[in-house]
């Protein structure tokens, strides 16, 4: 729902109707962004002295820290004892606190929505995120728009419009490509427009992902996504996938595997429903066989990266949407915003009876899955494929992801990685982002708590860097209500 202020009294109305009120919160809102504003670059040194700082690349750390930034980007890093702090520089007393890099979604959609509000992902420590599907016009807008001050908003990398073949899973943002000669087209087109990555759905064939990969390769692009349905696992790794979405083993393992038949498989594969398909293959996945052993071996020998994307496989797999629903995040989004996720676009996720058994199976088997992965040294990333409402609200639906990575067997510095350093190497920015050194963008996330602890310490934030621009408790607190404001009002 949409709550708003109602009418006191009559002879108040004139005051209090409709209008005046979206008025007088726009007012609150300006006043809000003045103390977030406040949080541009420092034009002078800023020092953050005394924390504990975590160094995500070796999992070691420093009790006694001094960091200094400059501008955007990070000067000096390093032991208290042995930095020597510039008289002219703004000193942040940290002691008794941990600072970890900014933390990094790799797979969030929406992002160019007007009404999903990426200042959440910052007031969140969440300073970056990939999207994976979109209008690629859109997205590049957006991320000009943030570049240049106009938006608030998380380093944006994107992939653009989705590459499919016909027809086409999400017709709204997919090119279809069905010839090697489209597929070259349709890279060259997207890297021109600013694509960091390329994302593969469904429906691509062998000989089309084959020159889509080439096509990627002079540009330095990675290409990944969605297992298509006519090949396996091993055979997209074999001709070029550098990331892989959610599940990873598809019908056609289980069929090259001889754990189904030719015409289970195609029963499977006709399902509309994701989750349907995902409870059958799943309840034929034997953890202890040889051959998903041989399979995980490979991603780790390639160097392919697996984003499980646990909490939309959770949120989805037992259809959460309606226990979501009062969630308190809500009130950060639009009631157009959680109607729309309550709405029958969803219903496709629900479960039939005889079902539900093998979704909380499956559920379990993908998360062993990935603590597999993890302990055979296959890089993991943190991404939650959001926004919905609730725990997966914009910005909070990360910490539950590392969370559940946690769950799955991954130590809190491992799956802290899988949201920093691991990231930026999948990305291809590991010299921009993803760890506390000197020359990168001064992104980064104070903390009360010792993540390595309990890794839902990630959730208590003392501050927030985001290229330099020091956001702390209280201009974070501001920049919350002023986005709840909208979100009554429809400020956007």
């Amino acid at each position: 729902m949409n709550p708003r202020l109602s009418h006191q009294q009559a002879n108040a109305a004139a005051y209090f109707d409709k209008k005046s009120v979206k008025r007088l919160a726009l007012l609150l809102v300006s006043s809000l962004a003045i103390s977030i504003q406040a949080g541009r670059a420092d034009t002078t040194l800023l020092a953050i002295k005394g924390a504990t700082l975590l160094d995500v690349r070796n999992g070691r750390h420093i009790e006694n820290s001094v960091i200094l930034v400059e501008k955007d980007r990070i000067k000096e890093v390093g032991d208290a004892s042995t930095i020597v702090i510039p008289t002219d520089a703004r000193v942040i007393d940290a002691r008794g606190k941990w600072v970890i890099p900014g933390l990094l979604d790799m797979h969030v959609h929406g992002s160019s929505r007007k009404d999903v509000p990426i200042g959440l992902y910052v007031a969140n420590g969440i300073t970056g995120i990939r999207d994976m599907g979109g209008n690629i016009t859109s997205l590049r807008m957006t991320r000009q728009k943030i570049e240049s001050g106009e938006r608030l908003g998380p380093h944006l990398f994107y992939t653009g419009n989705i590459l499919d073949g016909s027809p086409p899973v999400v017709p709204s943002v997919s090119f279809i490509v069905d010839s090697p000669q489209e597929a070259k087209d349709a890279v060259e087109f997207l890297i021109s427009q600013g694509a960091d990555s390329i994302k593969i759905y469904n429906n691509i064939t062998e000989p089309v992902l084959d020159a889509i990969v080439k096509a990627a390769k002079p540009a330095g692009k990675p290409v990944g996504g969605h297992v298509p349905k006519a090949m396996s696992l091993r055979r997209s790794i074999e001709l070029g996938f550098n990331f892989v979405e959610h599940a990873a083993i598809r019908s056609r393992d289980l069929l090259e595997w001889n754990s189904f038949t030719q015409a289970e498989a195609n029963e499977i594969t006709s399902l509309r429903s994701v989750t349907q398909r995902e409870a059958l293959v799943w309840q034929r996945v034997d953890l202890d066989s040889a051959k998903i052993k041989a399979v995980i071996s490979f991603m780790a020998e390639k160097n392919v990266f697996l984003d499980p994307t646990l909490s939309i496989d959770e949120f989805d797999s037992l259809f959460l949407y309606e226990k979501e629903a009062k969630h308190p995040n809500n009130r950060y989004l639009t009631g157009a915003f959680v109607d729309e996720a309550l709405g029958p676009d969803h219903d496709i996720f629900r479960m039939p009876a005889e079902l539900k058994p093998l979704a909380v199976t499956g559920i379990e088997k993908r998360r062993k899955f990935v603590g597999m992965c993890n302990r055979a040294r296959v890089k993991i990333l943190a991404g939650t494929d959001g926004p919905r409402i609730g725990r997966l609200t914009i910005g909070f639906g990360l910490h539950h992801e590392l969370a559940l990575l946690v769950e799955a067997g991954l130590k809190p510095i491992e799956a802290l990685q899988a949201a920093t350093i691991n990231a930026a190497r999948a990305l291809r920015k590991e010299s921009e982002i993803g760890s506390l050194e000197p020359g990168k963008f001064a992104d980064m996330v104070i903390l009360n708590s010792d993540p390595l602890s309990d890794i839902h310490n990630t959730t208590k934030i003392d501050s927030v860097l985001l290229r330099g621009r020091m956001f702390d408790r209280t201009a974070l607190d501001a920049m919350l209500a002023e986005m709840e404001v909208e979100a009554k009002n429809d400020v956007h």
